[in-house]
């Protein structure tokens, strides 16, 4: 039997079961189709994992209090981090290339008659560091705010906007839990990192944070939520 006595013989087939040749190649159709599908889904989540990762950077370390098997147990002391551990921290490790700890709250913000929600993180300046942060417009926090409890913020971009429109936010004033906060600063726009939307963030002092805003201390210092430090290129 040659080729062509083959395809008429196929031909004829697939003609006196339409219905069943139908459905075969309506099956063969989607199941290459859901492989296809699921291979670009795929990919696509693995890239955004990727790119989260690589916004946050290769060298960086969250430090967060406590650990899993003691929180297993029924009773367990309450573990915090401190401001001092973080210093012991930027002290004693040669190879630590900034050490930012930090202290968050979501809090309301008040400009003139506009409330917005925003995130508010005491940290000190080694933040723009350790997550690659950039000042578009006046300057961060410094050294000398965290000495002084200044009460000064910097404004993420989309806060920013949210607050003040068009209007320049520097030397303007917010409010927030009846604390005055002078605008110093608005961040360049960063996007979001598994799901943190780090342009709605209200960068102040840590220690404004702790002593005016939150209150949140512990008998062994002024405590904190966590820790984030990031090495040398050259690693350890």
């Amino acid at each position: 039997m040659d080729i062509i006595e083959s395809v008429k013989m196929a031909g004829t087939t697939l003609l006196a079961n339409k219905m069943r040749s139908t459905l075969t190649m309506l099956g063969i159709i989607i199941g290459n189709a859901s492989v296809i599908a699921m291979i670009g889904i795929g990919e696509g989540a693995q890239k955004f994992v990727g790119d989260q990762v690589n916004s946050l950077g290769t060298n960086v370390l969250f430090i967060v209090p406590g650990s899993p098997e003691a929180q297993s147990r029924p009773v367990y002391p309450p573990q915090t981090l401190v401001l001092e551990d973080a210093e012991a921290i930027a002290e004693q490790v040669p190879t630590v290339q900034a050490v930012a700890p930090m202290l968050n709250a979501s809090e309301l913000m008040t400009y003139r008659s506009r409330n917005v929600s925003a995130s508010i993180v005491g940290t000190n300046p080694d933040i723009l560091t350790v997550r690659n942060l950039d000042v578009a417009r006046g300057r961060f926090i410094s050294e000398l705010d965290l000495r002084r409890n200044e009460q000064v913020v910097a404004l993420g971009s989309e806060l920013a906007e949210q607050l003040f429109g068009n209007q320049n936010p520097v030397g303007q004033s917010v409010r927030m839990k009846n604390v005055s906060l002078q605008v110093i600063g608005v961040m360049q726009p960063k996007g979001s990192t598994f799901g943190d939307n780090m342009d709605m963030n209200a960068y102040v002092p840590l220690t404004t944070m702790a002593n005016r805003i939150t209150g949140r201390t512990s008998p062994y210092g002024m405590q904190v939520t966590f820790i984030i430090l990031t090495d040398c290129p050259t690693g350890f």
